[in-house]
């Protein structure tokens, strides 16, 4: 099945919805070293201030977004944030071990070590971003 009943073109972007936008900008642009998509004409200036910032990830964009704003937008009142797990931002590195420890040293919330993951078919290491958004490190050939 594809997207063309839909007219779908290409996939756009990752929006993560956060709260304390300062603290989540700081987190993907300083601990994770992620590079700030270049900024257009008229676009909403990207900085700690919010309300909305894109980082740039292999040609993909990865970009913050305040709840708030969200909920506004689609007209629904802003709600507390629940504990479950709901989305996983999925980064591919050369070396998961010396990448884990990179953000170690950089003060990053460590929660799963370095692992195998056979079934996968590569090695992961996960960190948690200020809001609780689940980052995965991934190692794999090909």
């Amino acid at each position: 099945m594809s997207g063309a009943a839909l007219g779908l073109l290409s996939y756009a972007q990752t929006r993560i919805l956060v709260d304390d936008f300062a603290a989540s900008f700081r987190f993907y642009r300083d601990v994770l070293e992620l590079p700030l998509k270049s900024e257009v004409d008229g676009d909403v200036p990207e900085s700690e201030d919010g309300p909305y910032a894109c980082f740039t990830v292999g040609g993909q964009d990865l970009a913050l977004f305040t709840r708030a704003y969200m909920d506004a937008a689609i007209g629904a009142e802003h709600r507390p944030r629940t504990e479950i797990d709901t989305a996983v931002v999925v980064l591919r590195v050369a070396d998961v071990d010396k990448a884990v420890a990179v953000l170690r040293e950089r003060g990053a919330s460590i929660v799963g070590e370095p692992a195998d993951q056979p079934a996968w078919g590569m090695r992961v290491g996960h960190v948690r971003a200020p809001e609780g958004t689940l980052v995965e490190l991934c190692q794999y050939e090909g």
